[in-house]
Order: structure tokens, then C-alpha cells, then sequence
């Protein structure tokens, strides 16, 4: 487990070190299986090959969790606390992917009312293209 970091310590500039995701069929159906939303483009291999992805495609809040994923990680309870996230799901994940996770501290400000951090934050496949892109803030 990576050293969480001191936010008077955090640097505009600065990249959290990435997290890998190896996606499987088996880990969308358990992701699934614990959403209970079983929507066919992402459990029915035979439907989804009638679509225009010609696969199961992983959900997008399942990104969602990897990038809390990486905040939580890094940031602990001032994340779980006082974070949010702005992110547009931009290209599909397919069974066989392999995600990272990232993120750049690109603002930070602290006063007598608490810290405030920007991250941009993106989520790129093997073929280092983004499937996620947005922002996260953290504030105390």
C-alpha cells in the first residue's frame, strides 16, 4: 500500500502512482452481480454481439470504483469525507482490457477554512486510449 499523502506536503504537479486493472467477464459479472443491474450489453455475450461493440462491454460506474480506488489510496479519509468527481465516459471497456488508473494534482489551496485538491484523473486501456477522463477534488 502506497504512503498516503500529507496534503500540506502535495505538490501542483504531482502524479499519483498508477493503478492496474486486468478486466475479465468474470469480474463484470461480479460487479454486476453486486449492482444488480443486469443490463445484456454487459452479462449476454450472444445479445452483445448484436450491438455496435460486438462484445460485453464493462459498466462505466465499475471505473468509478477504481478511480475512488486510487483517491481513497493516496488521500484516506479526507477522500471518503470530502471528495467528488466530475467524468465523462468516453470509449467502451471490453472483457481482456487492461486499464490504468491515473491522476495529476493540477490545483491546490489552502487557508484557515481547510484544504482544497484538484486532480485531473484518467482511466487510458492497453492501447494507452482514454476510456475515462474528469476530475476529482478532495477538500477538508
Amino acid at each position: 500500500m502506497t504512503e498516503r499523502f500529507d496534503v500540506a506536503k502535495i505538490a501542483v504537479g504531482q502524479e499519483l502512482a498508477p493503478i492496474e486493472k486486468h478486466i475479465t467477464q468474470e469480474k463484470i459479472n461480479a460487479y454486476i452481480d453486486a449492482a444488480e443491474d443486469y443490463n445484456p450489453i454487459h452479462v449476454d455475450p450472444e445479445y452483445a454481439k448484436n450491438t455496435v461493440f460486438k462484445s460485453t462491454i464493462a459498466p462505466g460506474c465499475q471505473f468509478m470504483a477504481y478511480l475512488s480506488e486510487l483517491m481513497a489510496r493516496d488521500f484516506g479519509e479526507k477522500w471518503i469525507t470530502g471528495g467528488g468527481m466530475d467524468l465523462r465516459l468516453i470509449n467502451p471497456v471490453f472483457p481482456k482490457d487492461t486499464l490504468t488508473v491515473g491522476a495529476k494534482v493540477v490545483e491546490k489551496k489552502s487557508d484557515e477554512n481547510g484544504s482544497f485538491i484538484k486532480c485531473d484523473v484518467w482511466i487510458k486501456n492497453q492501447d494507452n486510449k482514454n476510456v475515462v477522463v474528469g476530475h476529482t477534488t478532495v477538500a477538508d
